[in-house]
């Protein structure tokens, strides 16, 4: 069985807020009952320790919760995952905190209330007839839990946790075929994967049966990065595979959780229709792993509903009910054929960028050869593109080229403008970045906040496979753990006016990473900024403009506050715009 799973943690608190859903012709259903209907045949809940602690909690996903809802999935002959978080709250890259009660337990007696507490909640279901099928032993755990004794700086640590709570499953199991899940966030990344299970299996964590990905295409890599993942995966460690946790945007949220930035990163528009593609793609590529080791996929809150307190974010625009309960189309991609989807289709067509070409160019040098397209098992193909002619450049600074795709037949276009080469001059001082980890010059101020030994800085080179052939320098940075990271520079003094900052950036993104440039002026306060959502797939430029009302210095800085990432970036340029 290909497992279509459904994370319904917040159910009870949705129908405490009195909400209520609706079938596809606007009748009231019980929601569980119509997702089964619908195909979904897994159910998972995450479970906190004691979630009394946390207000923001509300007292869900504690013990007595997980059983009434355990008996709701078991009464429907759904498939139940268990996803102990081990923290009275969130459990995530960014924040693996002790529950309260565990605040001042380290080593031995930490492992012992891990089984103990393990051990007690698997009893306690045991007892209601309602022992899990797979059990998490840890959520999104990439950079360890329980922080700081299971930090991943601390393998010794972190596997004498994870071991104690793969223990206290195997002794309550009985003869139940119940399996552990490893669950990590980076879905698409399998170098994260590879550093984390290699380090596990040498540190004697070894009893367990399915690795759990997260997979979100607009923070953990493309979908191809997915298919390359899974395969590695199950190829190095010969163990199945599930997605942990998926979803995609019906609508663009109101505030940054979705919008323009994750459609372009994931290749994809909000909207039912793109949803349900997308989600069809994400089930076709876990489906088809070599050899059968795709178990299967989980959506991560599919009937999450907007709070009163906060009617932006996840609940508003990632479920596959609306606001007012009805479905999306994309809740009609679990009761597709997976096994049954062609996999030689072409799911996705990814169109080349705009270009600029200075003037008096061949505009055919510029022009990309072929177009990646991706097929629904999550391979990418090259496909050659047949341009039609450009129009001649001296009549118009823009214009629109078609193309033709040899194979398929389908046909793209690309913008490309025609721009003077730059006369003007960057205000940056050492703008090429030369140096600037070997203390000459002074003019980048590098600050970092990190466990000791678990950010690495260095300056990397590139060059480019158009013209101009150029070596480029960047910044390349990765940590191991939570970290901040700041470059910054302060200028000479600049005439009033307006200005845009702007650089390249380019790496990972995950839960909780914080991201962006800014000018302030000399008395701290902000004249720009502008976020920057990390895609690994490319660079991305990023500006923010300001004006300076009188004659003054600023100061201009890229700043990460992140989990375990790596990013980098190049060409920092300080410019005046109109004059």
């Amino acid at each position: 069985m290909f497992i279509k799973g459904m994370d319904i943690s917040s159910h009870m608190e949705m129908m405490d807020r009195g909400h209520k859903y609706y079938d596809f012709d606007g009748n009231e259903v019980d929601i569980l009952d119509f997702g089964k209907a619908q195909g979904f045949n897994y159910a998972r809940l995450r479970i906190w320790n004691n979630p009394e602690n946390v207000k923001e909690s509300g007292g869900y996903c504690n013990l007595e919760y997980t059983k009434q809802m355990a008996k709701e999935i078991k009464s429907r002959d759904l498939g139940f995952l268990l996803d102990f978080h081990y923290s009275d709250y969130w459990a995530d890259p960014g924040q693996q905190n002790k529950p309260l009660a565990w605040k001042d337990l380290t080593g031995k007696a930490l492992e012992d209330a891990v089984y103990d507490y393990t051990k007690s909640v698997l009893t306690a279901l045991d007892e209601n007839g309602t022992y899990p099928d797979i059990v998490q032993v840890g959520n999104e755990i990439r950079c360890g839990m329980l922080w700081p004794d299971g930090l991943t700086s601390n393998w010794d640590g972190l596997a004498g946790l994870l071991n104690a709570g793969i223990r206290a499953v195997r002794e309550t199991q009985k003869g139940r075929d119940t399996k552990i899940m490893l669950h990590l966030d980076q879905g698409g990344r399998f170098y994260y994967f590879r550093e984390w299970f290699d380090n596990a299996l040498a540190h004697g964590v070894t009893d367990f049966d399915i690795i759990g990905l997260s997979y979100y295409p607009f923070w953990h890599g493309t979908f191809n990065d997915l298919k390359n993942s899974m395969e590695n995966l199950a190829e190095r460690y010969k163990r199945p595979l599930i997605v942990a946790e998926m979803a995609h945007a019906y609508r663009r949220s109101r505030d940054n959780m979705f919008g323009e930035e994750q459609e372009r990163i994931s290749g994809f528009p909000a909207g039912g229709a793109a949803q349900k593609q997308v989600l069809e793609l994400i089930m076709s590529i876990a489906a088809h792993v070599s050899n059968g080791m795709g178990m299967g996929v989980f959506y991560w809150e599919p009937f999450i509903r907007p709070s009163d307190e906060n009617e932006d974010g996840w609940g508003y625009c990632m479920g596959v009910v609306d606001s007012e309960g009805m479905p999306t189309l994309g809740l009609k991609a679990f009761n597709t054929d997976i096994m049954g989807i062609d996999v030689n289709r072409t799911a996705k067509i990814y169109a080349p960028s705009d270009i600029e070409i200075p003037k008096g160019s061949d505009i055919s040098e510029y022009l990309p050869k072929t177009i990646r397209t991706l097929k629904y098992d999550g391979r990418l193909e090259r496909e050659e593109v047949i341009w039609e002619p450009a129009p001649a450049m001296n009549k118009s600074d823009t214009c629109v080229i078609n193309g033709k795709l040899s194979e398929s037949g389908e046909m793209i276009e690309l913008k490309a403008s025609f721009v003077e080469k730059n006369s003007q001059r960057n205000l940056l001082a050492n703008a090429d970045l030369e140096n600037i980890f070997k203390g000459l010059p002074e003019d980048w101020n590098i600050e970092q906040e990190a466990e000791s030994g678990s950010l690495n800085l260095e300056m990397r080179q590139e060059v480019s496979e158009i013209p101009p052939i150029i070596p480029v320098n960047y910044i390349y940075f990765k940590a191991e753990s939570n970290f901040k990271l700041s470059v910054s520079q302060k200028t000479a003094k600049l005439s009033k006016g307006a200005y845009s900052f702007s650089v390249y950036y380019q790496g990972d993104n995950t839960t909780n990473v914080k991201a962006g440039i800014y000018v302030k002026n000399e008395q701290g306060e902000t004249l720009g900024s502008k976020e920057i959502f990390p895609s690994a797939d490319g660079w991305t430029k990023y500006s923010a403009e300001f004006t300076l009302e009188n004659d003054s210095a600023v100061t201009v800085a890229v700043m990460i506050d992140a989990p375990a990432i790596y990013g980098m970036i190049k060409q920092p340029s300080l410019m005046p715009v109109n004059q």
